[in-house]
């Protein structure tokens, strides 16, 4: 059978042609679950043969996939993992024990799907979306973890039957798509909460407490406060001089991913042990990704993802807690929704500011950096002067860069020229 998909170049080629939300916002967006659905019934509904974990919110929800994800691993449970953006490559948004998917069978899916694909114009997320039920059901993997991609009801991955639902935090964000108010976007991510199936739920905003409640209620599904739970802390990390000391925004996760592994405890048990080695392992298993992270053993530089109110508010917390404000550089990069007067008042707090307009359609451009910092300064775009200037300067510095997921690639391209140096 002729294909147009001979190669992982074909496939590439085809997904990048189609927009993506981080590069074109709401316009790469596709709000029905429609198509989404009829896709996967052709194909036989394979969203439908893995038990699944569902994670919402508006931040936290990728750190705690990734957490729970490895805990499972840990636990001896062939684990599939899905989440995004991916920062680095394409294939970080689906996994298998931490593997990501192969070339190989990115092919096979395409070939395999090449006619429904031809008839059903999905989204870049939607697609993803597929390809994990599809590669997890290959797979035959004990359990999936599913993030979802923007608010949670008519989410892509909002197809899934999981076995319980997460909703890890809840602010203002993505205001123009899923609401104004706390209340309209708790309801939006509450969308995943499934008739008679748990929902576990981080420390909410009142209003948004009201709204889970009474939407668990209406589908009587068991509604879990993690924040609640004040045993889990001892009992994951011990006492004393031996307890391993967690990030900020481990520590706002780690109640969630404990009230989890104790609601699957009987179809899923966890020892303590495991539970443990998958905390220690999370980030080695999954080296990119978004949360607070130090670049390099031997240099004082480190990434974050943060890009609104709530989570900038955690970084520069997290950032004290290693030295005063006045001793960092933040390099920013941020898309032009996020960037405002209370996310800017954040970063200015730090000792020197720089900036770095990404090449997108939604970045911040300088016009916009200049009316919020009227200190800030702009970072050369050609890597070849940064190497010879900035970057030399900094070595031995304390160094922050955020404001923006998209942001992660260019930095870690920077990290590989000072290695190489």
């Amino acid at each position: 059978m002729s294909t147009r998909f001979q190669t992982a170049d074909d496939v590439y080629g085809y997904i990048d042609s189609i927009p993506m939300f981080g590069r074109s916002g709401a316009s790469a967006a596709n709000f029905s679950l429609d198509s989404i659905r009829d896709f996967c019934e052709k194909i036989g509904n394979p969203h439908l043969s893995t038990p699944c974990i569902h994670v919402a919110g508006t931040n936290g929800k990728g750190t705690t996939c990734r957490i729970l994800a490895s805990v499972y691993q840990s636990a001896g449970y062939k684990t599939g993992l899905f989440t995004s953006p991916h920062l680095v490559e394409y294939r970080e948004r689906i996994s298998v024990d931490a593997q990501m998917i192969p070339d190989a069978k990115l092919v096979e899916f395409f070939q395999r799907h090449e006619t429904e694909l031809e008839t059903h114009s999905l989204t870049y997320f939607e697609l993803s979306a597929v390809i994990a039920f599809w590669y997890f059901s290959d797979q035959e993997v004990d359990i999936a973890i599913y993030e979802t991609g923007l608010g949670g009801r008519l989410d892509a991955t909002n197809i899934v039957k999981p076995l319980v639902s997460l909703v890890t935090s809840i602010s203002l964000d993505h205001t123009d798509i899923l609401g104004n108010t706390i209340a309209q976007i708790a309801a939006e991510k509450a969308g995943i909460i499934k008739p008679g199936r748990p929902v576990v739920t981080g420390n909410l905003p009142a209003e948004a407490d009201q709204v889970i409640e009474s939407i668990a209620e209406k589908v009587k599904s068991e509604w879990i406060k993690a924040a609640q739970i004040p045993e889990y802390h001892t009992m994951i990390t011990g006492s004393g001089d031996a307890a391993r000391p967690f990030l900020l925004s481990e520590k706002l996760n780690l109640p969630i991913v404990y009230s989890v592994v104790r609601c699957l405890s009987e179809q899923y048990p966890v020892s303590l042990l495991s539970l443990q080695d998958g905390l220690d392992e999370w980030q080695k298993r999954y080296p990119d990704g978004a949360s607070f992270r130090q670049l390099h053993p031997d240099l004082q530089w480190y990434y974050d993802g943060a890009h609104n109110t709530d989570s900038l508010s955690l970084l520069i917390r997290q950032l004290k807690e290693i030295a005063p404000l006045d001793q960092w550089t933040f390099v920013l990069a941020m898309m032009s929704d996020k960037l405002n007067s209370k996310t800017a008042s954040l970063v200015s707090k730090t000792g020197s500011l720089y900036y770095y307009p990404i090449n997108s359609e939604r970045a911040a451009g300088e016009e916009q950096y200049q009316k919020y910092f009227k200190y800030a300064t702009k970072l050369p775009v050609k890597d070849e002067d940064l190497e010879t200037g900035w970057i030399v300067n900094k070595k031995t510095e304390l160094v922050i860069f955020g404001g923006s997921f998209y942001f992660y690639q260019t930095v870690r391209r920077w990290m590989g020229n000072i290695i190489a140096q």
